[in-house]
């Protein structure tokens, strides 16, 4: 039961048909799946790095707002483990912007913008794919 050459480039034709046709409908299917649905490596990633920031932007707020506090015992639990979390990275931006008056401190302001625009730049990566 071998097909005929004209029954095979009919077969061919079917085929091409087929791929060009159903190939769109997947990836269209796909498009409109939920976000998070089609889970590759780069998304898990990203979908990762996104909620630790998260975190991170929470320690980082406990830090500022404790900081209005001047009696905080620093040097205790869990208040040196969340200042030795936060204080680098306050510390680039304390570099770049001196306090204000010599006591109001907004560097944190370039800091929470940092990582707000990284955790944008990220969740709106992962919802490409």
């Amino acid at each position: 039961m071998n097909p005929t050459s004209q029954e095979f480039a009919a077969i061919q034709k079917l085929q091409g048909n087929l791929v060009c046709t159903v190939g769109p409908l997947f990836f269209a299917a796909l498009r409109d799946r939920p976000s998070g649905y089609l889970n590759t490596p780069l998304t898990v990633v990203a979908a990762g790095m996104a909620k630790w920031l998260d975190i991170y932007s929470g320690v980082l707020m406990v830090r500022v707002l404790l900081s209005w506090f001047p009696n905080i015992p620093w040097d205790r639990q869990p208040l040196s483990a969340i200042r030795d979390l936060c204080d680098p990275y306050l510390n680039l931006f304390r570099n770049i912007i001196p306090p204000i008056f010599d006591t109001l401190d907004v560097s944190p302001l370039l800091a929470f913008a940092v990582l707000g625009t990284l955790g944008s730049i990220l969740n709106n990566s992962r919802g490409a794919y």
